[in-house]
């Protein structure tokens, strides 16, 4: 271009050329210098967001989860349309057509802002809200909004449109901890995202603008005020009929928080989860990584047995008149005037599946907001006469049967201090002969002790040990009364051992822990091993029934519990504890009462009035839709029709018979020769028996 040719170019062009030039410059200047520390959109494709970890109890149900995010992703395709149709119409009504940021959009929010006086309205896109989310740009800058546009218009070149709204709805914060729509139907209204009505769409997606001010929970009108906000949009942008809105708008909305609706369901058990979890994979995995726990927790045994425990301990209190009781403190705990512990009637369920040690219920106390002390695992207790099995089982091996007598009589013993103790039974009474069935269906603890003093400690310290027992047992003559400590967990294991036949399992919180991905993490089997011979294991079981059917637990079948079952009372000096564990050949329930303080609990506050309707109600629900079957009964048992009395052969003359079991080789041989016989019936003695037995049968079978 020559000389004349450049002066006929206007001066103004040549400005606005160099004024062009000047702001291409800065433009790009600008882009490079806010794009310096941008992240890269293929980061995008790396992050994972929090996820929370849900455990999952047996019957596939959610049982509880441990997160700092409630999270949980849904792909776009389970999502309603009229959710989509929601969020679009009054968050980003161009999505579909804008490239990541809507100049429009925030020129019109500039001058409603200017007009207002205040921030009244944002300008930003979903693509631009899910770069501030993902990203956590957060802070209130100019800087900031120019990254957080161009991070979107690169969002937008690398994603779908719907990669996009996936991202943002799976993201973006309700209140409430939840993030997220998943998260936010179920907190909100307990239901899984896919079952929403466009009434509930609408009112989520209403939510995000103010997660506080539009709570449905904290401020349920304005909520609604800005359902009708969302609806009245939805018409516009016509994806929704303007009658269909006016009908919605019109519907009251139920609001059924599902984090309220299990709030303190199998707390203890879920706390016990929670610490495995934790001290094996770290609280990032635990709280961020979504991790899905599977349990053989019935939720249905554990609501029974939760409510059945606080129910008898309520009625308890009200029986002994307790000043402190848990009525008192819910209400002085709401008030927060109660800052001590609950020293109010406490009490511990475990459910144990006896053929693989899975825990079905476990109930640690009756609040966990209380008290977060886990009185089923962590408590260490006197076991009382609940520990008594033990010693029998000692004297089975060594060739007791339960017909043996041994003496309900005075004991007095000098201890190596030199105190003098003088033990006696619960009932301050003296039976004097009593056969072993007898002394373990009414807990006599004189006869204990005098079987233990003639098998020695160590033996029973052996076989508590070898069915589950995990705590140190003192080798005294005391023990026969329970006077060393166990836990519910470790005592109920120890019965169900018994239950399965003389095979001990482990206690198994959890089957099965899988990550995000689905790839598992650890599964946990039955660990099963043999370690009571079928015959002797045969008979402490059958000494066991008849406590239930005969002796101090017998409340079980007074209630109506008919299936057949075994298990043991147990109840301290002064009744500071209150024990019952009982079996059948599927389940093994143990039930414990008393204050966390080891004070009485007052006169009568037995294991069979306290712990064994408790435990009834458990087993019954256990047994709603099907039957039991009777414990299986091993080779080489025999039975005889024997003298209560004497222990032998019974005749026609003696008053007190029963059909007794034996291994078979220990059964008596000679006939009863305490009750007086004549010489003719002395020498029908044997058939006078067996006249004995077929009496016995019929009153059986009858």
């Amino acid at each position: 271009m020559d000389e004349k040719e450049q002066k006929k170019i206007p001066l103004s062009v040549k400005i606005a050329g160099v004024i062009f030039v000047l702001i291409a410059g800065a433009t790009f200047g600008a882009y490079q210098y806010f794009s310096r520390d941008l992240p890269s959109t293929a980061r995008l494709e790396m992050i994972e967001p929090s996820l929370k970890t849900q455990v999952i109890g047996d019957d596939g149900s959610l049982i509880g989860e441990f997160y700092i995010e409630d999270r949980a992703l849904v792909p776009l395709e389970e999502i309603p349309q009229y959710m989509i149709d929601a969020i679009i119409a009054i968050e980003d009504r161009k999505f579909y057509s804008h490239w990541g940021v809507d100049i429009f959009g925030i020129a019109r929010a500039l001058i409603a802002n200017i007009r207002e006086g205040r921030i009244a309205q944002g300008g930003s896109t979903i693509t631009q809200q899910l770069a501030r989310n993902l990203f956590e740009m957060y802070e209130n800058t100019l800087s900031r909004k120019i990254k957080e546009a161009l991070l979107a218009v690169r969002i937008e070149r690398a994603y779908s449109k719907d990669e996009i709204l996936e991202m943002y709805l799976n993201q973006i914060y309700f209140g409430a901890g939840a993030y997220g729509v998943e998260a936010a139907a179920r907190v909100f209204f307990g239901k899984h995202v896919s079952e929403l009505t466009v009434g509930e769409t609408s009112m989520l997606a209403g939510i995000p603008k103010s997660p506080r001010d539009y709570s449905p929970i904290y401020h349920p009108e304005r909520a609604i005020q800005r359902r009708g906000v969302v609806l009245r949009a939805m018409v516009e942008t016509g994806s929704l009929f303007a009658e269909d809105a006016a009908r919605i708008e019109s519907e009251p909305i139920e609001i059924r928080p599902g984090r309220d609706e299990k709030s303190g369901f199998a707390a203890y058990f879920l706390e016990e989860v929670r610490r495995y979890l934790e001290q094996k994979y770290g609280a990032d995995r635990l709280y961020q990584d979504g991790l899905r726990v599977y349990t053989a927790l019935d939720p249905y045994l554990q609501r029974v047995a939760e409510d059945s425990m606080e129910t008898q301990l309520s009625r308890m209190e009200i029986w002994k008149g307790f000043e402190n009781t848990k009525t008192r403190y819910d209400s002085l705990f709401a008030k927060g005037e109660h800052e001590g512990p609950s020293d109010y009637l406490q009490g511990a369920v475990v459910a144990i599946d006896v053929q693989t040690g899975f825990i079905k219920a476990l109930v640690g106390g009756r609040d966990f907001k209380h008290s977060k002390w886990n009185r089923a695992t962590q408590a260490k207790r006197q076991p009382g006469s609940a520990f008594k099995p033990f010693i029998f089982l000692a004297a089975i091996e060594n060739g007791y049967t339960p017909a043996d007598i041994i003496l309900d009589a005075p004991v007095v013993l000098d201890l190596p201090n030199g105190d003098v103790w003088k033990p006696s039974n619960f009932t301050e009474r003296f039976q004097g002969e009593v056969s072993l069935r007898h002394a373990l269906n009414f807990s006599i603890n004189i006869a204990a002790i005098r079987l233990l003093m003639a098998l020695g400690p160590i033996s029973a310290i052996n076989y508590a040990h070898k069915l589950g027992i995990k705590t140190d047992l003192e080798n005294v003559y005391a023990l026969a009364l329970g006077v060393s400590e166990v836990t519910l967990l470790d005592l109920t294991n120890a019965y169900s051992t018994i239950a399965a036949g003389g095979v001990r399992s482990e206690p198994i919180l959890i089957k099965k822990v899988l990550d995000r991905e689905g790839k598992v993490l650890e599964e946990n089997y039955a660990y099963r091993e043999e370690v009571l011979d079928p015959q002797t294991n045969y008979m402490i079981t059958n000494l066991l029934e008849s406590v239930i059917d005969e002796g101090y637990g017998r409340t079980a079948r007074r209630m109506g519990f008919n299936e057949p079952a075994a298990g043991k009372t147990g109840t301290t000096d002064e009744c500071t504890d209150a024990w019952f564990v009982g079996f059948t050949n599927e389940i093994a329930v143990g039930v414990w009462s008393g204050f966390d303080e080891k004070i009485s609990m007052g006169r009568m506050m037995t294991g069979g009035r306290v712990s064994v309707p408790t435990w009834t109600n458990i087993m019954m629900a256990y047994y709603r839709d099907h039957r039991g079957n009777p414990f299986a009964e091993p080779e080489g048992i025999v039975r005889r029709v024997i003298c209560e009395l004497s222990g032998l052969l019974a005749t026609k003359d003696c008053s007190e018979i029963r059909r007794e079991v034996f291994i078979e080789g220990t059964e008596p041989r000679r006939h009863c020769d305490r009750h007086r016989l004549s010489a003719r019936a002395l020498k029908e003695a044997g058939a006078s028996y067996q006249d004995l037995d077929r009496a016995i049968s019929d009153r059986d079978r009858n």
